[in-house]
């Protein structure tokens, strides 16, 4: 059998580096695209069989880099059994305090490359053999949260994404799946956006990047519609649903920080 072809977005480091390592141990083909050539080319070096695996620095906001990204992929694999959609960033920052700018900036990487690509590797999934695309989400995008409030929107925009194209593509044989990510412990956080330093979260007990990697790998081959990687946060979405006032004070007891659960 043939090794099996992906393309990882935002794999110069953190979840991204870990899913491509763990891709690559077990037996994929690796495209990475993200922006820093030297962390891109580290990665691909540290891979196993690291001249089966190509790095490709490309801006996934730009429409141009990013079209021409996804041709040097088909020309050099020529299609895809799997498609990780994980570049992101965050926004720390209260609704008040945020920039439009630094808005738009998230948006577009965190919902509008995300569809671009979709759009683009479509015709490299058709290909395939059992193909799958993950989309890379947050517990905040099925429960929002304060100080985060830009983030979480994008993140729940992203859901939205998965659930719609889990249905528009299932007459190709092409599966979405969403992958609800928890605190993980990654350069993340230490990158987003924070005007007025904002306190971050807790990372004592976050997960290891290779946990999620390895969650990934498990959509790969047995693909659901999606899976959460914290039963509590998972809990606290679906409260959020039934009984609203709940979720806002169980959310406000476990962020501390001098939020208020609102009565009104």
């Amino acid at each position: 059998m043939p090794p099996r072809r992906a393309l990882v977005t935002g794999a110069s480091s953190g979840i991204g580096e870990a899913t491509a390592r763990r891709l690559a141990q077990d037996g994929y083909r690796v495209a990475m695209l993200a922006r820093r050539t030297d962390e891109l080319e580290r990665v691909r070096a540290s891979l196993a069989r690291p001249d089966e695996h190509f790095a490709l620095v490309c801006d996934l906001r730009d429409d141009g880099e990013l079209a021409r990204a996804v041709e040097r992929v088909r020309e050099r694999f020529g299609a895809l059994e799997l498609v990780v959609q994980n570049a992101g960033q965050g926004y720390l920052a209260r609704v008040e305090e945020t920039e439009p700018h630094e808005m738009r900036a998230l948006f577009e990487l965190n919902v509008a490359a995300v569809v671009s690509l979709a759009r683009l590797t479509l015709p490299l999934l058709r290909d395939g053999d059992a193909p799958t695309m993950v989309l890379v989400s947050s517990i905040v995008g099925r429960r929002g949260i304060p100080g985060q409030a830009v983030y979480a929107a994008s993140k729940a925009a992203l859901n939205s994404l998965g659930e719609a194209l889990r249905v528009e593509w299932a007459g190709e044989g092409i599966a979405v799946s969403i992958l609800d990510v928890g605190l993980t412990r990654t350069p993340f956080f230490q990158h987003q956006p924070n005007p007025r330093k904002l306190a971050g979260p807790n990372l004592a007990g976050a997960d290891d990047p290779a946990r999620v990697a390895a969650a990934i790998a498990e959509l790969a081959r047995a693909p659901r519609p999606e899976l959460w990687l914290s039963t509590k946060w998972r809990l606290l979405a679906i409260a959020n649903v039934l009984a609203p006032r709940l979720a806002d004070r169980l959310l406000v007891r476990k962020l501390g920080g001098g939020w208020r659960a609102p009565r009104r």
